[in-house]
C-alpha cells in the first residue's frame, strides 16, 4: 500500500502563493511595458512611413534628377531604412537609403531588393516579410501614369523590442530571486506561531489522563490567537470533564462502599454472636435489607444516568397538561406534604412521554425530601412568553445562588453535613438535567417566597 501524499505545510503554501503573485505581477508589468513601447514605436514608424509616402506623392516626381533631390531631402528627416520605387511611363526609379541617409542607390541594390520574394504578414497593417532583408511596412499609391511604392524597415523597432525584452528578462529573474527569498522569510514568520502552537498542542496530549495545561497563545496574528484561545477553551472543557469523571468514580465508590461495609459488618455480627444472641439476627437482617436496598437504588440511578447520557429518543407531540395532571393526582395520595396543582389545560410540547413523567416524579421526590413537614408543594404548568413552563415549588431550606448550577452535578448535595439524614444518592437531579436536555428543554432554579426553591423547566410550545 502506498503512503498517502504528504499535505503541504502552511509555510509551503504561503511561499508558493507569494512566489506566484510576484511572478504574475512582474510578468504582467513586463507585458504591459512591451505592449505599450511596441505600440508606441510601431505607431511612430507607421507615422514616418505615411509621411514619406505622402511627401513622395505630393512631389509628383516624373524624372530622375527630381527624385534624387527629393530622396536627399527626405532622408535627412528619417531614421528608418527605406526603399522607394516610382514607376512612370518614362522609367522606373528605385532607391535604397540606410539609416543615416548617406547613400542613394539607383541600380543594383534597389533592384536586388525589389526582386526578392515578399510575403504579406498582416494585410490590414501593410506588414510584409522580404526574404534576406527582414520585416517592412509596405505602402503603394497610384496617380495617373505614376505608381509609388515604399518599404520602411521594422528592424529598428524589432531591435528595440528585443533589447527591452532582454532587460525585462533580467529584471524578472532578479525580482523572482528576491521575491522567492522574501516569500520564504515572510512565510517562515507567518507560520512560526502556528508551528509553535502545534508543537505545544502535541506535547499536551502525551498523557490524556492528566490535566492539560493551557497553551501559550501568541498575540498575533489574530487568527492564530483565536485558534489558540479556542484550544484552551477545549482543554478547559476536557479538564472539567476529566475531573467530573474522577469525582464520579470516587463518589460512586464511596456511595457503594458504605452499604457494602454495613452489610459486611452485620453479617460478621451474625456469625460471631448469632448462636449466643439470636436477638441480633432480626436487627442485623433489617440493616442488611435497608443497605442492600440503598445499594440497589444507587445502581438503578447509575443505570438511568448512563441511559440518559446516551439516549436518542423520538420526540413527538404530547399533551404536557394531561401528563402533569395525572402525576399530580397520583402523588397527592402518597406524599406526606400537601400538593397543590396549578395546571393550565391544553398545553402541548414536542417530547417523550416516559421521560417527561420521570422528570416530574424526580422533582416531586426532591421537593418532598428537602421540605419541612406540613409545608405545601406546588406543581404548576403555564404558558409564558411563548414558552410552556413546568415548575415545582417547595418551601424548604432553599439553595444558595452559588450552588444552583452545581446541584445538577453527579452526587452533589447542598447540605453535606445532613446528607446521611436524607436518603438518596445525589444522582436524581443529574438524571433530570440529562432528560430535560434530550427533550429540548431548559431548567433554572429560582428562589421561592417567603423561602424555598422553584425548579422551572421551559419547553417550546407546538
Amino acid at each position: 500500500m502506498t503512503d498517502a501524499k504528504k499535505s503541504p505545510s502552511y509555510q509551503e503554501l504561503i511561499n508558493s502563493a507569494i512566489r506566484k503573485l510576484v511572478i504574475i505581477i512582474t510578468l504582467s508589468i513586463s507585458a504591459i511595458i512591451l505592449v505599450v513601447v511596441g505600440i508606441q514605436q510601431y505607431s511612430q514608424t507607421v507615422h514616418e512611413a505615411n509621411g514619406q509616402m505622402m511627401s513622395l506623392y505630393r512631389s509628383n516626381i516624373d524624372d530622375i534628377p527630381g527624385f534624387i533631390q527629393w530622396s536627399n531631402q527626405n532622408n535627412r528627416h528619417t531614421k528608418q531604412g527605406t526603399v522607394i520605387r516610382v514607376k512612370t511611363n518614362k522609367s522606373s526609379i528605385t532607391a535604397a537609403s540606410n539609416r543615416t541617409g548617406q547613400e542613394i542607390m539607383t541600380t543594383t541594390a534597389s533592384k536586388k531588393f525589389i526582386n526578392q520574394r515578399k510575403i504579406l504578414i498582416l494585410p490590414g497593417q501593410h506588414i510584409v516579410y522580404v526574404q534576406g532583408y527582414g520585416f517592412f511596412l509596405f505602402y503603394t499609391r497610384k496617380d495617373a501614369d505614376t505608381t509609388y511604392q515604399l518599404w520602411t524597415s521594422l528592424s529598428r523597432l524589432i531591435n528595440s523590442l528585443l533589447l527591452l525584452l532582454i532587460i525585462i528578462s533580467i529584471i524578472v529573474f532578479v525580482t523572482l530571486g528576491f521575491g522567492t527569498w522574501w516569500a520564504q522569510q515572510l512565510a517562515a514568520k507567518l507560520s512560526a506561531p502556528t508551528i509553535d502552537l502545534v508543537k505545544e498542542t502535541r506535547s499536551t496530549i502525551k498523557d490524556p489522563d492528566a490535566d492539560q495545561p493551557s497553551l501559550t497563545v501568541p498575540d498575533s496574528p489574530q487568527e492564530i490567537k483565536e485558534l489558540g484561545n479556542a484550544f484552551n477553551e477545549l482543554l478547559d472543557a476536557q479538564n472539567q470533564r476529566l475531573q467530573h469523571e474522577k469525582d464520579f468514580v470516587s463518589n460512586a465508590s464511596h456511595e457503594l462502599k458504605t452499604p457494602i461495609a454495613a452489610i459486611r459488618g452485620n453479617i460478621n455480627l451474625i456469625k460471631r454472636h448469632g448462636d449466643k444472641h439470636p436477638d441480633v439476627i432480626p436487627e442485623s437482617l433489617g440493616f442488611i435489607d435497608e443497605e442492600s436496598l440503598r445499594m440497589q437504588n444507587l445502581i438503578t440511578n447509575l443505570l438511568h444516568l448512563s441511559r440518559a447520557d446516551r439516549a436518542d429518543l423520538v420526540l413527538k407531540k404530547v399533551n404536557l397538561s394531561e401528563i402533569a395532571e395525572q402525576i399530580g393526582n397520583q402523588y397527592k395520595k402518597t406524599l406526606a406534604h400537601k400538593l397543590k396543582l396549578n395546571i393550565t389545560p391544553g398545553l402541548n410540547i414536542s417530547g417523550n412521554t416516559d421521560t417527561l413523567k420521570q422528570i416530574i416524579v424526580a422533582l416531586l421526590d426532591n421537593a418532598n425530601k428537602y421540605s419541612p413537614e406540613e409545608t405545601a408543594i406546588t406543581l404548576a404548568l403555564e404558558k409564558s412568553h411563548g414558552k410552556v413552563k413546568l415548575s415545582v415549588k417547595d418551601l424548604g431550606v432553599g439553595i444558595p445562588d452559588d450552588q444552583k448550577k452545581l446541584i445538577f452535578q453527579r452526587f452533589y448535595r447542598v447540605d453535606t453535613s445532613h446528607s446521611t439524614e436524607i436518603k438518596g444518592s445525589g444522582l436524581g437531579l443529574s438524571i433530570v438535567s440529562q432528560l430535560i436536555k434530550i427533550n429540548n428543554g431548559d431548567i433554572v432554579v429560582l428562589d421561592n417566597q417567603p423561602k424555598g426553591s422553584i425548579f422551572e423547566i421551559s419547553f417550546d410550545e407546538v
